[in-house]
């Protein structure tokens, strides 16, 4: 009983906050000033975001949040749950690219919108083809745009293979981009797989526990005209594989000294 009362309330605040914050963020969509480099709208999303973390009891850590503030480029996390994006807009204003069929979403499609997110269907050759476009466009890549390699979220926490496209912009764009690695204990309250999301999200609200939440921020990758985009790729593939799987076990790969 305890557990239904909890859930509820807390989707019932979470929707009251989201369709507040969505009325909010559409009124000052079309304002042109800019606070620290980032619209309005985007602000007003990081405070829902932030909001949202606290009110589902995630305790998230991101030790080198600071990389993520000042970065402009891509950052490529690995994707574990819906979340992710809710973590990584509470550090700071952050750009997507996401999947086609959020933008009809009622509330956070439009806040997806007004934030200015790539939608790009990848089951579509064209539509990947214009996402790559709308991305080598950018006027500047500030605030960073979040692209996550694997595609969609994986229902464990090892990696999915990567597609290679982003690497493909940003070695043709000499983008600077910044691999991050999500970890969640437990993860299986947070991680949505073939279920509806409300199903998801119900888990979540219903919970009791906090969520412990983290993001380990590698160093940015600044591509050369000559890098091969599938090498790299693997590369960064690699990298975030160790994180994942050594974090809190270095010991098991690394000896001090000489």
């Amino acid at each position: 009983m305890v557990y239904r009362l909890r859930g509820f309330l807390r989707i019932s605040i979470a929707f009251a906050a989201v369709g507040l914050g969505t009325l909010l963020i559409l009124a000052v969509a079309w304002v042109p000033l800019r606070a620290r480099g980032a619209r309005l709208g985007a602000w007003l999303a990081t405070g829902l975001a932030r909001f949202l973390t606290r009110l589902f009891r995630i305790q998230f850590t991101c030790p080198d949040a600071d990389k993520i503030r000042g970065h402009t480029g891509l950052v490529l996390p690995n994707h574990l749950s819906y979340v992710d994006v809710v973590l990584l807009m509470s550090i700071t204003p952050v750009r997507f690219v996401s999947m086609a069929e959020l933008r009809s979403w009622p509330f956070v499609g439009w806040i997806a919108l007004a934030i200015d997110t790539v939608f790009v269907n990848r089951g579509d050759k064209s539509s990947r083809q214009e996402a790559r476009q709308q991305l080598a466009r950018q006027d500047s890549y500030f605030p960073a745009i979040v692209l996550f390699p694997e595609g969609h979220i994986s229902r464990t926490r090892d990696l999915l293979p990567f597609r290679y496209g982003a690497f493909e912009v940003a070695v043709n764009g000499r983008i600077p981009f910044l691999p991050c690695v999500f970890t969640y204990d437990p993860l299986p309250v947070v991680g949505w797989s073939d279920e509806p999301l409300l199903t998801a999200l119900w888990r979540l609200a219903a919970y009791g526990e906090p969520i412990q939440a983290q993001l380990q921020v590698l160093r940015v990758v600044e591509p050369r005209a000559d890098d091969d985009p599938k090498q790299l790729a693997l590369q960064t593939r690699g990298a975030m594989t160790a994180v994942l799987r050594y974090t809190g076990h270095e010991e098991d790969v690394l000896e001090p000294d000489i």
